[in-house]
């Protein structure tokens, strides 16, 4: 299978799914932006949405992108975090940053974190590591399912 290789094929794949420049899914962000601050209250831990992250969920939100080769690995746009323990990996991840970050969405193949913080930085929580994908959430979505990324200790505080 052929993945994008410039911005435009980027939009394009992303439109198969559902997405455009344009979608808003309005009220729903709230709730699916509540219910992820819910499920992080249970592990002792506050996740507040910048401006940057409630328009990446109306945008986004609800919607599953196909990320690779293989059938079972889509990016799933909404704001979770799949495994125990990963809202406090969240919380440490932003001490480091020296800025909050709120979790965006995740891979259905190993659970990494889609995050952006109050400044518009979208990086990746992985099992490898965390990682700076871009300052533009279109431009994230894609470097996340190219894996074009950067360690993110060069944007510790």
């Amino acid at each position: 299978m052929r993945f994008p290789s410039s911005r435009q094929e980027a939009e394009d794949w992303f439109r198969r799914y559902g997405w455009s420049p344009e979608r808003d899914i309005g009220a729903e962000a709230d709730t699916l932006i509540r219910k992820v601050q819910e499920q992080a209250a249970e592990y002792g831990v506050s996740f507040t949405p910048s401006d940057h992250a409630r328009a990446f969920v109306r945008n986004y939100g609800g919607l599953r992108i196909f990320f690779d080769d293989s059938p079972e690995n889509h990016f799933v746009a909404r704001p979770d975090f799949p495994y125990v323990g990963q809202a406090e990996e969240i919380e440490e991840f932003s001490r480091e940053l020296g800025e909050e970050l709120f979790p965006l969405g995740f891979d259905t193949y190993d659970g990494a974190v889609l995050l952006v913080d109050g400044r518009g930085r979208f990086f990746l929580m992985h099992h490898t590591g965390n990682y700076y994908l871009a300052d533009d959430a279109l431009q994230a979505v894609w470097n996340f399912m190219r894996a074009e990324m950067q360690d993110a200790e060069d944007f510790y505080a």
